[in-house]
């Protein structure tokens, strides 16, 4: 046990006093220690440095080293003179940075009441406020900058809801990131078509390696060029009426589908089509349905910076990188963006997707033409970028949009292939983790988690969520995954479920027997101790009372992680406080 004297000088008519503590600890705080009551109208001496037992006679009680009370696995730690308390209690909160925001999202307001008709009523009621939805996001087909934003009210026009195409609700322009912000006024209960056109001052920025087509003045374009767009280019996605006074809404090329495929609808855009043709789309081009409206990767930025992407899932980034797709067939096919969305899109209205194969169709955009685009952007990007975990992410990619363009082109059925492995982890007690695994090949795709090779019941997906483990939950993982050719097991992934370690601290010291000033000191003169724990997050301090004067050690318990310091003082009866002992510190891991 590591031993400290310290010392508080008080009030001199109150009489003074010295204290020796002995201590092996680091502390953590809950809560704020409030000294205020005792410290007012008291100065600071000097702290006295007692690495070595001090003598009784030279105002204070020896203190003596004590190892018998301490925690088996400490190691020795330094000590520093801890500042004396002053009438603040506890610590203050440090001022937090400014954190960045995505744009804001949005929520639905209600429909205003209409005025009455009865000229009866109260001609002083205040009018009803108008109401206004907020729409903001981002238009990337390539980053548009000065592109036109349009919100069409959708209505019912005979047996289907389409957009009221002559009386836009909102207009804006984008910004030079792509992104813009509509206000719209007492919203319609059938939501808006958000669209995007091009006008003689917007520029987009080419985002597909190989080029990316004709610019307005028909001259072809590269990956990374700010280009003027050609006459009829458009892009738009569609808003349901939200909740809220506020919403997200981004718009590309993929949304640009979903909207052609919600047309197929016998009730034209509604929530309901919308939403199916999100899913429709999503599985024929084998990406999730969540990403269709989810603004895409900016692939030029990844190429420029070796740190962008680097949180990028291999789901998003593949999503990405089909949107820029579309311009690289522009570019291979020697003609406009517009041409070939407008193709992509007459097949989709047409049949509700592309066709599998240039085979036998007219068609520019066909299901293997525009995943071997897709295999050659991430090749490209891949030799771009210097960051290890994308360029692992655009390689899959790669090999993936390979594998779906020959099948596509073959039209026969592939085998199932892994091509992310479940990956072993090792958690503590009460703890959760998920275990993953990402295939290929033709759907329908199955799954079936085992521990130990046993199946594990209802554990049908691509992804395992274990939560609350106990000890029991330890073992080795893997998954069956199958489709109608084949089925292949994963890797084993080993899972380590371990007791939380015990972090405790025993704090020993000795009783003063003087004060200060030499007077004697009584134990009925005590009324207790006090300890002071510090925590990895000092921003608080936890304040132990010992309310018995007889008292000399304390064990604490279920300290947390990372370092801790702890400190003692002594309090008379009259709520004078001495000076703190030197400091004791402990990492615990």
């Amino acid at each position: 046990m590591i031993s400290y004297t310290f010392h508080r000088r008080v009030l001199l008519m109150a009489g003074c006093f010295a204290v020796a503590l002995g201590l092996a600890a680091c502390n953590e705080h809950d809560s704020n220690g409030d000294k205020s009551a005792q410290n007012s109208g008291q100065s600071n001496s000097a702290p006295v440095d007692t690495s070595s037992p001090t003598q009784n006679g030279s105002g204070s009680n020896g203190a003596t080293n004590n190892d018998s009370g301490a925690d088996s696995g400490s190691s020795d730690t330094g000590s520093t003179t801890p500042s004396t308390p002053d009438g603040g209690g506890g610590s203050t909160n440090p001022s937090q940075p400014d954190t960045p925001t995505e744009p804001t999202t949005p929520s639905e307001p209600t429909t205003p009441s209409q005025p009455g008709d009865d000229d009866s009523s109260n001609d002083d009621a205040p009018a009803e406020p108008e109401r206004s939805l907020m729409v903001s996001g981002y238009v990337m087909k390539g980053t548009l900058k000065n592109a036109l934003v349009a919100a069409f009210p959708v209505v019912a026009k005979g047996a289907a809801n389409d957009a009221d195409y002559q009386n836009p609700a909102a207009l804006t322009l984008t910004n030079s990131d792509g992104s813009y912000e509509l206000v719209i006024k007492n919203p319609v209960a059938g939501g808006y078509l958000i669209e995007a056109t091009s006008n003689e001052s917007t520029r987009m920025t080419c985002d597909a390696t190989a080029g990316c087509g004709l610019n307005a003045s028909g001259q072809g374009t590269s990956f990374g060029d700010v280009m003027s767009l050609s006459e009829g280019f458009v892009l738009d996605s569609y808003l349901p009426l939200p909740t809220a006074d506020k919403a997200v809404l981004n718009i590309s090329a993929l949304t640009h589908l979903a909207v052609a495929l919600s047309h197929k609808s016998s009730k034209g855009l509604t929530s309901v089509s919308w939403s199916k043709a999100k899913t429709d789309l999503a599985k024929s081009l084998g990406i999730q349905a969540g990403l269709i409206d989810k603004r895409p990767v900016d692939l030029v930025a990844i190429s420029n910076s070796d740190a962008a992407g680097a949180d990028v899932g291999i789901e998003y980034m593949r999503a990405s990188v089909v949107n820029a797709a579309f311009a690289g067939l522009a570019q291979r096919q020697g003609m406009s963006i517009a041409k070939v969305m407008g193709d992509a899109v007459k097949s989709y209205t047409d049949s509700g997707e592309l066709p599998p194969s240039d085979f036998n169709t007219q068609a520019l955009v066909t299901m293997n033409v525009l995943f071997n685009e897709a295999s050659a952007i991430s090749t490209d990007l891949e030799a771009m970028t210097g960051n290890k975990s994308v360029q692992s992410l655009l390689s899959q990619i790669s090999q993936q949009s390979s594998d779906f363009a020959k099948r596509a082109a073959l039209g026969d059925s592939t085998p199932v292939k892994i091509s992310i492995q479940p990956t072993s982890a090792s958690v503590y007690v009460s703890e959760s983790v998920t275990l993953n695994v990402s295939a290929t090949g033709t759907d329908p795709i199955r799954y079936q988690w085992r521990k130990n090779g046993v199946n594990l019941p209802n554990a049908t997906q691509s992804s395992l969520a274990l939560k609350g483990l106990t000890l029991s939950g330890s073992g080795n993982y893997d998954v069956v995954v199958s489709n109608d050719v084949s089925s292949v097991t994963s890797n084993r992934a080993s899972l380590k479920v371990s007791s939380k370690p015990v972090r405790k601290v025993k704090i020993a010291w000795h009783i003063p027997t003087t004060r200060e000033n030499g007077d004697g000191l009584a134990k009925a003169e005590l009324k207790g101790f006090r300890i002071y724990h510090r925590a990895p997050d000092e921003n608080y301090e936890k304040v132990i009372q010992i309310s018995n004067p007889s008292q000399t050690s304390i064990e604490l318990s279920d300290l947390p992680a990372g370092y801790n310091t702890f400190a003692v003082t002594a309090v008379d009866v009259n709520g004078l406080e001495s000076d703190s002992s030197k400091t004791l510190s402990k990492t615990f891991k």
